[in-house]
């Protein structure tokens, strides 16, 4: 062999190692691009499994939710319900105490008219005795 051909195998085996060395450092690339795809993968599964476990409770407060509204509603009703009741009852208090207002007042006028009409008819009497008891003894 020629020294120009020695030099050319020289020259092709630098290439050779060089591609070799670059094929070598593409597989340690692609090693390193796998484990960052296997971790990727990991991560997604995990953020997969929590959305579904979100959805899962997202459909367990949806209808903890319905179900507190509709409680609530029944507690509006009931205290609609009651304010109603209270609000009649009280009415029915303050008639009754305005009819016992009238009977007393009633009362109190029929006693004092009947005063009045036993001292119309007392006092000319209890006057003409006093009279008469006050002439026998002065005159």
């Amino acid at each position: 062999m020629t020294p120009e051909q020695n030099d050319k195998i020289k020259d092709i085996d630098k290439q050779l190692l060089r591609i070799y060395q670059r094929l070598d450092k593409f597989e340690e690339r692609i090693d390193q691009l796998e484990g960052q795809v296997t971790v990727a993968t990991k991560w997604l599964e995990r953020i997969e499994h929590r959305l579904e476990r979100m959805e899962e409770v997202r459909v367990d407060l949806l209808q903890a939710i319905a179900k507190m509204q509709t409680e609530i509603g029944f507690k509006l009703e009931k205290t609609d319900s009651e304010k109603d009741m209270i609000r009649q009852l009280l009415n029915n208090d303050k008639a009754y105490q305005e009819n016992f207002a009238q009977l007393l007042e009633g009362e109190k006028s029929r006693k004092q008219e009947r005063f009045l009409q036993i001292w119309a008819v007392l006092g000319p009497v209890l006057a003409s005795v006093l009279t008469s008891f006050f002439a026998k003894f002065f005159v």
